[in-house]
C-alpha cells in the first residue's frame, strides 16, 4: 500500500494484546474465546464474602449437568481443585477469580456460584481455538469452521501528507495476521461522524479532507481478529500551507541576489 509520497512516521506503541501474550485475557460480556496453551480469566464477584462457600463450575452444554472446578470455603487456607485441572488453574483467593491455561477440552460455560445460589450465577461461554501451523499460517476451528488466523503483528502508520488544505490519507498497514475489524480514535476517543473524516478500503484508509489545524493531535489505528489485538498511534501536526510557500519564495529571492551579486554588481 505503501507509494512514492508516503512517509512513514514515529510510531507510539499503546498495547498489543494477544491470546498468548496477555495474562489478562477477560470475558467481553457472556463469552471469551481463547487459543489452546493460553490464559483466560475468568473475574470473581464486586463483593467478596468473608465467610461461606464458593464454587467455580463448568459445563460443556447448557443441558448438561454442572461439575465443580474449584470449591473454596472462604475460612480455609486452600481451595480445593480438580485433579484435571490441578496443574492448570490458579484460584485467586483475595478476589476469587479464576485463572485457566486452556486446553481444548476446556471449551463450554463456567461460572462462579456462592454456596446459597443454587441456581443463580451468570455463566460465561468460553470457546478455545485449535492452532496448527501450516506453511502459510496457523489453521484455526472455531465452532466446527475452518479458517485461516493467527495473532496480529504491530500495525505500521503511514501518512501522505501533513500541510492544511490538503487531504491526509494515513493507512494502517498490518503484515501478519488477518484483521476483522479497524477502529480509528483522535486523542484517544472515536472519531465524530462527520464529512470531514472518511474511511475506505475496509476502514483500513483514514481520509482528513481538507485538513485544518484543528485536524493536530494523536490518531490511533486498533485491528482485531478473533485471537488477538493490537493498537498505534502517531502523532500528527498540521503545517500551514501559506508559510511553507512564502519560505520558498523568500528563498528563492535571495539565490537570485546572490547570483546577480556575483555575476554582475561586483564585476563593475
Amino acid at each position: 500500500m505503501r507509494s512514492a509520497g508516503w512517509v512513514p512516521v514515529a510510531l507510539l506503541s499503546v498495547g498489543i494484546v494477544s491470546a498468548c501474550q496477555s495474562t489478562g485475557l477477560a470475558p467481553t460480556g457472556d463469552r471469551v474465546v481463547g487459543a489452546v496453551g493460553c490464559t483466560v480469566v475468568f473475574p470473581g464477584p464486586e463483593h467478596i464474602d468473608t465467610t461461606g462457600v464458593v464454587r467455580w463450575e463448568y459445563k460443556q452444554n447448557e443441558n448438561d449437568p454442572e461439575l465443580t472446578v474449584v470449591l473454596y470455603y472462604v475460612a480455609s487456607p486452600n481451595p480445593e481443585i480438580l485433579p484435571e485441572y490441578k496443574d492448570r488453574v490458579v484460584f485467586n483467593m483475595s478476589d476469587w477469580s479464576l485463572g485457566l491455561k486452556m486446553q481444548l477440552a476446556d471449551q463450554g460455560l463456567y461460572r462462579l456460584r456462592r454456596e446459597e445460589e443454587e441456581k443463580s450465577g451468570k455463566w460465561i461461554k468460553l470457546e478455545v481455538i485449535e492452532s496448527q501451523e501450516p506453511s502459510s499460517g496457523s489453521l484455526m476451528v472455531v465452532g466446527g469452521r475452518n479458517f485461516l488466523t493467527e495473532p496480529l503483528s504491530k500495525p505500521e502508520l503511514f501518512r501522505n501528507s501533513s500541510l492544511a488544505g490538503s487531504t491526509i490519507e494515513m493507512v494502517c498497514n498490518v503484515t501478519v495476521g488477518r484483521v476483522d475489524s479497524y477502529q480509528w480514535k483522535k486523542d484517544h476517543k472515536p472519531l465524530p461522524r462527520s464529512d470531514h473524516y472518511q474511511l475506505s478500503w475496509n476502514n483500513s484508509v483514514l481520509l482528513i479532507l481538507n485538513a485544518i489545524q484543528a485536524d493536530s493531535g494523536c490518531y490511533s489505528c486498533k485491528v482485531t481478529n478473533e485471537v488477538s489485538e493490537n493498537e498505534t498511534s502517531l502523532e500528527l501536526t498540521i503545517s500551514d500551507s501559506s508559510a511553507v510557500v512564502s519560505n520558498g519564495v523568500a528563498v528563492i529571492t535571495a539565490v537570485v541576489i546572490l547570483v546577480i551579486a556575483d555575476g554582475n554588481l561586483y564585476s563593475e
